[in-house]
Parts: structure tokens; C-alpha cells; sequence
């Protein structure tokens, strides 16, 4: 508005967002100055007149006269060759003022996507090179960014691919990814990014096929068994591979942990009919760390893979947490006790706090963060108010575990101590644990005391 001299001006903008064609866009139009009122506003959409939503006219304070003029324009596939004009008429001598802007600036055409496969052969075979193509389909502008994912890992990221024109006006591409096939399977997903936008994504399973086993004869059959109770880290479990249908005992089994073959393995191959049958076990032993470990089961027949497997170890691993106690005090008369239950599996537990032998409620429990290694960690807050504590507290931390027995640590609010505490650690299953440390009291105190509170808490419970 503060244009009172010259020619008039005129802009025109859009939406700084792009919009999918069947959603409104906001186009506005400003011109002036103008030494009177006396003008007219025309939008136009290609050729033909477009009406307009909302106009507003300004007076400055040196008489000069503005127009602003909004319209709403539901977009569409053709809009990409379209145009979006104003202009602005004035009694004025010489030309209408008018500006125009390509609704191409403002057009987002999402795309369609699909994978597909090309193998030679009839038969996808184990470790063979397959040829996955993700076709990225109508879609506008032309800039998109392309990964390629196995098992929800980036594998391969191109930043704009070239696409080729469409004829009405959007771009298609095509980008081939060559994978290997197996025959335990791996899912493979092309991602497709324009800007900021979610991405549009397609999804296939390569999965081989195993060979004939004979002629005449069908693919075997085969079972993989193992526990059905979980192990703690140290001990070891047995794994079984049973399968039937072989045309010879020329069958070798051979088991894999983290790329390591394993010792003590025993198979036998013993005839059933005219076929042969085949049992495979081993002996895997368990860490804390295998939370994310698998063991690979290799089958195969006359020098020929047959079968392969994985087998994730968390479904057998059970990892006892670790329980300690600690705390903080953010005033003379609050103290912040915070249990730690540190890497442990499976996620399920109970956490229950006691004080003085009675169960509590109302303590703050997180959410389990789950560490690099598979396992979890949680921690659970209790607020104790000592400004009217007479005596110690004794604060009871207990966690069940799967169907484990309990874990506990404890420690001791003392008043003598002006609110700081004496950890007594962790102790092992359903043990008491409520041992003082002597603290301002002699030693054949603390052990009148310590027998008084067990007896209390044994007499309760009764």
C-alpha cells in the first residue's frame, strides 16, 4: 500500500504447499495503485472464467486504491498444461494489468507403485540372481527419491532417477534391484519419497524353491522342534531337525551360529520304505547377548542344498534382571527411591514396592526401554515424605519374572542420617534380605533390630 506513485502493479500467488489432484487450492491477486474504485477483477482457468471466492478493497491515506482477490481452484490431472490468470481492469487508459502462474507450480500427483519379478528358468533356485523391478507409475514433479529395503534394511537409495514423460504430462520410471534368492525367504520393499510426503511403498517375498528329491517323487517334509521351556545364559538347549522323503541316505545336516559352525551335532539317516528319513540334533549353548541371535540349519542331499532355515534364540532365552536401588533428594523432606531392573528377557515382568512389609501403590513405573543387545531395561520411581519419619523405613523393591521366583534389593531411610539411605543390594529368590547396615549404631544393635523387623514382617504375613 505504499505504492502511491507510478503504474499500478499486480501479483499473483499460490500456496507454498503442493496439493494432490480433487483438493482446493488458494490462489490471491493484489494490484493497485489506482486513483479510483472504478475497476474489475477476472480470474480465468485456462479459458475458461473461473468465479472468484472473497474480494477486498483499501483505501490508503493518500486517497490511492488497492484490490485484493482470492479464488479457490479444485485441482485436477490436466491442470498440469493450465494456467491460473487475473487481471484487473481499469477505467484508467491502457492495457488490463494481468498475471499468470502455471498450476503445475502448485500440482502434486502421488504415484502407483508395483515390484516384478524376472528369472530364467520355470523354477526360482537357491542362491540364484533375481531381477526385482519397481515400477513407479503417473506421478508429478518429476523429482522423487527411490530406496530399496530386504527385511526392513536400507539395501540401496537413488536420489531423483531419471523418468520419462507421460503424455499427459506426469513422469513414470523404472529401477531394477537384483537380489539372491533362499529358501527360508526375504521380503523386499521399494520405498518412493516426493519432498516431504509419506512414502508410497510396494512389497514382494523372494523365496526359492527346493529341488525334486528324486524322480517321481515329491519335495520333503520336515519338522524344526526345540524347548518348550526358556533357558538362562550358560546353559545349553537341543535343537531337532526331522525331515522324510529322500531317495538316498546322502544327506548331510550342518548347523550355524552367528557364522560358526556347531560341534555336537548328531544325525542319522535310516531307511523307512523306499525313501530315507533324517534326524539332526545339536546342542546350542545360550548367552546373554543372543536375544538378536539366530542358528542356521543347513539340509542338504547329494552336495545339493535342500533346505535352509533360520531360528531365532529368543524364543528359548529367559535373562534374570538385575535389581538395585537408589536415590536422590530434591528437598530436606522428599526422597525420590528409584528401582533399577536392568537387561533382562522376555519384556513381561511384575514390579511390586514395600514398605516396612506392606505392599504400596501409587509409585511412578517408566515404560521398558529395550537395549542394543535385545534384552530391557525398566525403572519405577517411589516419592517418600520424611519430614514425620520417626524411625528407619525399610523400602522393598520385588520383581517376578516371567515364572521365575522373585528378585528384590532393599535399602534403609534413616532419620539419624537426616534422610540418607543405607543400600542393602539385591538378593536371591524369596530371601528376606533385611540385613542393616550399621550406621550411628553399634554392631550388637543392628542385630536386635534386624531380628525385630524380620519377626514383625514374618508375623504379618501370618
Amino acid at each position: 500500500l505504499s505504492f502511491t506513485a507510478g503504474q499500478p502493479f499486480i501479483s499473483l500467488t499460490g500456496p507454498s504447499w503442493r496439493t494432490s489432484p480433487g483438493n482446493p487450492a488458494p490462489f490471491n491477486c493484489t494490484a493497485g495503485p489506482f486513483n479510483s474504485w472504478d475497476f474489475n477483477v477476472t480470474w480465468m482457468k485456462g479459458r475458461d472464467e473461473h468465479p472468484a471466492s472473497a474480494q477486498h478493497l483499501v483505501t490508503n491515506s493518500q486517497g490511492s486504491y488497492f484490490v485484493t482477490s482470492k479464488v479457490w481452484v479444485t485441482l485436477t490431472l490436466q491442470d498440469i498444461s493450465l494456467e491460473i490468470t487475473c487481471q484487473v481492469t481499469h477505467r484508467m487508459p491502457g492495457e488490463p494489468l494481468r498475471k499468470t502462474m502455471n498450476l503445475s507450480q502448485v500440482l502434486q500427483v502421488v504415484p502407483t507403485v508395483k515390484i516384478t519379478t524376472k528369472a530364467s528358468g520355470a523354477y526360482i533356485h537357491v542362491h540364484q540372481r533375481v531381477n526385482l523391478t519397481c515400477h513407479v507409475s503417473h506421478f508429478y514433479p518429476s523429482h522423487v527419491r527411490l530406496t530399496w529395503m530386504e527385511n526392513r534394511h536400507k539395501v540401496h537409495t537413488v536420489e531423483s532417477p531419471q523418468a520419462t514423460r507421460n503424455p499427459d504430462g506426469t513422469y513414470s520410471l523404472k529401477h531394477t534391484w537384483q537380489a539372491e534368492a533362499t529358501l527360508d525367504g526375504s521380503e523386499f520393499a521399494c520405498w518412493v519419497v516426493q519432498d516431504e510426503q509419506p512414502p508410497v511403498r510396494a512389497n514382494i517375498t523372494l523365496r526359492a524353491q527346493a529341488p525334486k528329491l528324486g524322480k517321481g517323487q515329491g519335495t520333503y517334509s520336515y519338522s524344526l522342534q526345540g524347548p518348550l521351556q526358556r533357558s538362562e545364559p550358560g546353559r545349553s538347549i537341543q535343537l531337532t531337525y526331522m525331515s522324510s522323503g529322500f531317495p538316498s541316505r546322502h544327506v548331510t545336516v550342518t548347523w550355524f551360529k552367528k557364522n560358526h559352525e556347531l560341534p555336537k551335532t548328531q544325525t542319522h539317516v535310516h531307511p523307512s520304505g523306499d525313501a530315507y528319513n533324517v534326524t539332526s540334533r545339536v546342542l546350542v549353548p545360550l548367552q546373554a547377548d543372543d536375544v538378536l541371535s539366530f542358528v542356521m540349519c543347513h539340509v542338504s542331499h547329494r552336495s545339493t542344498l535342500v533346505f535352509q532355515k533360520s531360528i531365532s534364540l529368543d524364543q528359548y532365552l529367559h535373562v534374570p534382571p538385575t535389581v538395585r536401588l537408589s536415590q536422590s533428594s530434591p528437598s530436606s523432606d522428599l526422597v525420590v527411591v528409584t528401582c533399577h531392573v536392568q537387561r533382562f528377557y522376555p519384556q513381561r515382568m511384575h514390579l511390586t514396592w514395600i514398605e516396612n512389609c506392606r505392599t504400596i501403590k501409587g509409585a511412578e513405573q517408566l515404560t521398558c526401554k529395550q537395549n542394543s543387545d535385545g534384552t530391557y531395561t525398566l525403572e519405577s520411581l517411589h516419592l517418600v515424605n520424611v519430614s514425620g519419619q520417626r524411625s528407619e523405613q525399610v523400602l522393598t523393591c520385588k520383581v517376578q519374572h516371567e515364572d521365575q521366583p522373585s528378585i528384590q534389593a532393599n535399602l534403609i531411610l534413616s532419620v539419624e542420617a537426616h534422610g540418607t539411605y543405607k543400600p542393602l543390594g539385591s538378593s536371591g529368590p524369596e530371601m528376606p534380605a533385611l540385613i542393616f547396615v550399621a550406621f550411628l549404631l553399634g554392631f550388637k544393635v543392628l542385630l536386635v533390630m534386624s531380628f525385630i523387623v524380620t519377626y514383625i514382617c514374618r508375623w504379618q504375613k501370618l
